[in-house]
């Protein structure tokens, strides 16, 4: 009986989720062992990574819907758990992107700005839509997820890059109205109405995940916290990120055209 409820108990662990998962994680190594052979990132090389990582992610998705985890309501019960640091994250945001748009910006960091800017400008410059969704997608990936795990020290990291987003995004803003009118920021709404409640989340959990350290129970409170983070994210943060990049992509490529 025992050895009956264990095969169920395989089989169920084991669903089309695990096999998209192992098939996704094969075509990923096809992907690294042509980019070791040929030390460059080809079309086709590029599109293989982009099918490997989604079916990798789907399939981590899916084989969690599959056995019962309750994944979705368990990731929006520790939003709402966490609605504190979240809030903090979102009122540190826009009180520096308050300062960036209303106080005049040093010239030296005036330059910088600007300079990154023309740096982004210049990467997605002539990229077709797709190709811009992906690097859109990748750049928030990125900036989201290391500004989640940076939150272990003591939720500094995450306070600094809502502090610098904020700001940044306030000073850009500013730059917009003199250039074209205070009603030209509506044509903005659309690129941040995903992305924005991504980056808000992920920083929020950074900060409680920093937050383990004032526990009483630090390894127990910290595993609580890091789990559940990486299970929030991977459920409602990454599908917020891939809606946000083919809004913000598809919207560049037609102004583009």
């Amino acid at each position: 009986m025992r050895n009956k409820k264990r095969a169920e108990k395989n089989k169920k662990d084991f669903n089309f989720g695990t096999s998209i998962l192992i098939f996704g994680f094969l075509l990923f190594l096809v992907h690294l062992f042509y980019l070791f052979l040929y030390g460059v990132l080809v079309e086709f090389n590029l599109y293989l990574r982009l099918v490997s990582i989604f079916l990798i992610y789907f399939g981590v998705v899916l084989h969690f819907v599959l056995i019962g985890n309750k994944p979705f309501l368990k990731s929006w019960n520790y939003i709402k758990e966490s609605k504190e640091f979240i809030y903090s994250i979102i009122l540190i945001f826009f009180i520096f992107a308050v300062i960036g748009s209303l106080f005049p910006v040093p010239e030296v960091f005036n330059g910088k700005i600007l300079e990154f800017i023309r740096e982004v400008m210049k990467k997605t410059e002539g990229l077709s839509s797709l190709e811009l969704i992906r690097f859109i997608f990748f750049n928030n990936l990125e900036s989201s997820f290391f500004g989640m795990i940076g939150g272990f020290f003591f939720g500094i990291f995450s306070v600094a890059v809502s502090a610098v987003n904020g700001y940044i995004l306030g000073f850009v803003s500013s730059i917009v109205i003199v250039e074209t009118g205070f009603s030209s920021l509506w044509t903005l709404f659309p690129h941040g109405i995903f992305e924005l409640p991504a980056i808000f989340i992920s920083l929020g959990l950074g900060i409680k995940l920093g937050s383990f350290v004032f526990q009483k129970k630090k390894l127990k409170s910290f595993n609580y916290y890091f789990w559940n983070s990486l299970r929030v994210f991977i459920f409602v943060v990454i599908p917020l990120l891939i809606i946000a990049a083919i809004i913000e992509g598809t919207l560049i490529a037609l102004l583009a055209g």
